[in-house]
């Protein structure tokens, strides 16, 4: 059953669900079989940011063993998928000075120096995996979170100037790229072979959640005219989207005609936290913000001491002729997506959100203003 948190009258309980939903994610898999891939990468570096939160290293044995696992078996960073792990490996190079993870790290800033450029300064999505000979060159949105963060916080750590100029370019070109003039909304991606975004004026929910969290954590690290100017536009566009329950549909310009997503709405409230927080986004955003995070919350699947973060769909990916085939009804490729719980990048969306949320009460409370 789900269990409502509404009226329990302190925000520190909406923040102890969330570490009750990673307690349970640790508790329930073995950190030695997970995938070197974006979505458990997230959910690593995530669980990292939770112990600085915390002031503690509960979680770091299992993202460490997560590390080590991968480093026995050797690593490939080929893809924007591949080069989100280095997030953690970064992270536990700070943490312990071990050089190992500092190898690891630094085959995912090789690959962003050094790959192939397909536009501009935009790497393929799929770069020279295995996986770019089936799909058509493009980029994807899910870089500007997979890649893009990390390329601002290692031009930061390793203070890399030649990486900072690289992560840089990134926010203006994925928006000449991806960004729909009319709208600002961000399309899913962007084809090669047809010059143009694919598919077109479809606005997928969680993509424009790693446009919001990622480019309010780029900020973070490197200042940006074009990323505080397109994290204004994005985050404009949504407000009008945004549903009476406040959550987010997995198609945000389909109202009432798909289903509502967990991790895109845990995405946007995360990215507008911290935006307020750090003075990116005006304080129109802090109903929205604080709503969206504890609607996702409230609707926590409870099991005893276990938490269960529901309504996140799975994969979503940009296939051929999928969003048009009328037999299948309108874009299937992400309507008939199905969802599940827990799932690694859901929890990871729901854990800064979190965090950033824990942040902003606090900094309100110092500060002496209501909460």
């Amino acid at each position: 059953m789900s269990m409502a948190i509404s009226g329990w009258g302190t925000f520190m309980e909406y923040f102890e669900q969330v570490v009750k939903v990673a307690d349970t994610y640790v508790a329930e898999h073995d950190a030695q079989k997970l995938n070197w891939s974006w979505g458990e990468a997230l959910l690593m570096y995530s669980l990292s940011l939770l112990d600085d939160a915390l002031g503690e290293e509960k979680y770091l044995p299992f993202y460490q063993a997560y590390a080590d696992h991968h480093h026995r078996q050797g690593i490939v960073v080929d893809q924007s998928d591949t080069c989100a792990p280095v997030l953690v490996t970064n992270e536990l190079y700070k943490k312990t000075d071990d050089e190992k993870y500092l190898a690891m790290t630094a085959k995912g800033i090789d690959y962003l120096k050094h790959e192939p450029r397909l536009f501009e300064d935009l790497i393929n999505h799929n770069g020279h995996s295995h996986d770019s000979r089936d799909y058509p060159k493009s980029i994807w949105v899910d870089s500007i979170m997979m890649s893009g963060v990390f390329s601002a916080i290692a031009a930061k750590d390793f203070d890399d100037a030649e990486l900072g100029e690289f992560a840089r370019t990134q926010p203006r070109q994925f928006a000449k790229y991806l960004q729909d003039p009319d709208s600002k909304l961000f399309h899913h991606s962007y084809w090669k072979i047809l010059s143009r975004p694919y598919p077109r004026n479809l606005f997928w929910g969680r993509g424009n959640g790693w446009v919001v969290a990622a480019l309010s954590m780029f900020l973070n690290y490197v200042e940006d005219v074009n990323a505080r100017r397109i994290l204004r536009e994005v985050s404009s566009a949504l407000l009008a989207y945004q549903r009476a329950d406040h959550y987010f549909d997995t198609v945000v310009n389909k109202p009432g005609d798909n289903y509502r997503e967990s991790s895109a709405t845990a995405l946007i409230a995360a990215g507008w936290l911290n935006a307020m927080s750090r003075g990116y986004l005006s304080m129109e955003y802090e109903k929205p913000a604080i709503n969206g995070f504890r609607a996702v919350v409230e609707n926590l699947r409870i099991a005893g001491d276990r938490a269960y973060m529901t309504e996140i769909s799975l994969w979503t990916i940009p296939m051929f002729l999928m969003p048009y085939r009328l037999k299948y009804g309108p874009y299937p490729g992400y309507k008939y997506v199905k969802t599940g719980e827990n799932i690694p990048y859901g929890v990871a969306a729901l854990i800064l959100a979190g965090i950033y949320y824990r942040d902003y009460i606090n900094d309100k409370k110092t500060q002496g203003q209501p909460v």
